[in-house]
């Protein structure tokens, strides 16, 4: 008899969208050195094991600080419709994005000494308008639309510019929020205040705030899915994160 098996599938570095390529998404290869996970890989091995009937539960490993808004949202989303049992194992990071992921499993497991939470949202934009006059470098740009030019780097920001983005990231972040409080089922507006604040959490701190579940490691989340599943299940793994990154990453990654 074939044993039952519970899929574990890795989440690691940084969380966005699209699928892998070989030259791997180039905007933010200086900041990847703990490697990208993207949402289209992801999204599709979770599709896997739902026509697999040896797969009886799926843990999600997790070692990641977050990525953008809209990938986390869409592994998020994707977990939530998963009609077998789910966990999520947190080893060293599982904060911003990546907790909101870990948020929408039916349980989590993190170790004692994980970095746990962060959750809350920021933007950032380069001004090099500044350095651009001292150096001599004049830019024309020819544009349409109040807000068009708000992603340039080579101009400073307006009043009514700063506001806009910072009515975008209050969305985003009361979206976030709201999902955490629904996905771990918070009631208490202090304890949800204290979460919140972009702080995070050691394992023994996140488990007293209801962040996660259980302390442990790879056991722990396989005996709690084969818990969940109601039968002892047997490990069968499914790389995430991008492991063996393309020759325009490392190029970059020697210049940086």
């Amino acid at each position: 008899m074939r044993k039952p098996l519970v899929r574990i599938i890795s989440i690691r570095g940084v969380v966005i969208s699209g699928e892998s390529s070989p030259l791997g998404p180039l905007p933010i290869l200086p900041f990847t050195g703990g490697g990208i996970t993207q949402s289209d890989d992801i999204v599709r091995y979770i599709q896997l094991p739902e026509s697999d009937r040896r797969v009886k539960a799926i843990i999600f490993e997790i070692d990641s600080p977050g990525g953008t808004p809209y990938a986390s949202k869409e592994i998020a989303d994707a977990i939530k419709k998963i009609k077998k049992p789910t966990v999520a194992q947190i080893r060293e990071h599982g904060t911003s994005g990546a907790y909101w992921i870990a948020s929408a499993c039916k349980k989590i497991v993190a170790d004692p000494l994980s970095s746990i939470g962060g959750i809350g949202t920021r933007a950032e934009r380069i001004d090099l308008s500044e350095l651009a006059k001292k150096i001599g470098i004049k830019i024309d740009s020819f544009i349409k639309g109040e807000y068009k030019g708000i992603g340039s780097p080579y101009s400073e920001l307006s009043e009514k510019e700063k506001k806009f983005i910072e009515e975008h990231v209050e969305a985003f972040n009361k979206y976030f929020v709201d999902e955490v409080k629904q996905n771990r089922n918070i009631k208490d507006d202090k304890i949800l205040g204290d979460i919140t604040s972009g702080k995070s959490y050691m394992g023994k701190d996140a488990l007293d705030l209801g962040l996660i579940d259980y302390l442990g490691g790879k056991e722990k989340a396989i005996q709690i899915a084969s818990e969940l599943a109601g039968v002892q299940l047997y490990a069968d793994y499914r790389k995430g994160g991008i492991e063996k990154p393309g020759l325009m990453f490392r190029i970059f990654k020697k210049l940086f």
